[in-house]
């Protein structure tokens, strides 16, 4: 009879062990948060030029959205509902997904500000030369400047759709296209 008990005992442990072994909605949505996170800085660390930066970033969007439906599929019912995640739990991963991502951001601006900086530099360049020089050069000289612009400004639309872009670089194209359209107003009149 002890036998008996002691196995029926051993098994019943073992479902309680099997049962509480598992690994919770919130650990399961936090981990794979985690890892989509660190994937995307492994990869984005691997980039070396704007036009595959800026590849990359259109995936990710695109990604980022497949990953939150995909990730919390198992917890959705059919009206769109989430279900076995208590409301506290539910908290602590949003916050957890929302502090993930930043951090990521963060990263990925500095990436971004890697390859934008130059590019504003030369936007920068070429704006102060046609400000500086407009009715002082000749007229070919005074082309080749707004060529020159031309240029500096097609290679910095690559960014148009980027909404992450550091500060300080936002703040010297922004002083950069006042500047432009001082002389713009000017030559208006």
């Amino acid at each position: 009879m002890k036998k008996l008990t002691l196995a029926v005992f051993a098994v019943v442990i073992g479902f309680v062990m099997t049962s509480c072994g598992g690994v919770s909605p919130k650990e399961t949505i936090i981990k794979a948060t985690d890892e989509f996170f660190a994937q995307a800085e492994q990869d984005l660390n691997t980039i070396e030029n704007a036009e595959d930066f800026m590849a990359f970033f259109n995936v990710l969007e695109s990604d980022k959205e497949d990953f939150i439906q995909n990730v919390f599929a198992d917890y959705v019912d059919g009206e769109g509902n989430i279900k076995g995640i208590s409301e506290s739990d539910m908290e602590e991963i949003n916050n957890y997904i929302y502090d993930r991502a930043t951090a990521y951001n963060k990263i990925e601006g500095a990436k971004a500000g890697e390859f934008m900086e130059p590019l504003i530099a030369d936007y920068e360049n070429a704006v102060y030369a046609l400000c500086e020089n407009f009715g002082n050069v000749d007229q070919e000289t005074f082309e080749n400047m707004t060529l020159d612009f031309d240029k500096a400004e097609t290679a910095l639309r690559l960014f148009a759709d980027y909404d992450n872009v550091p500060t300080a670089l936002q703040e010297r194209a922004q002083a950069a296209q006042a500047k432009l359209d001082e002389l713009l107003t000017l030559l208006a009149q």
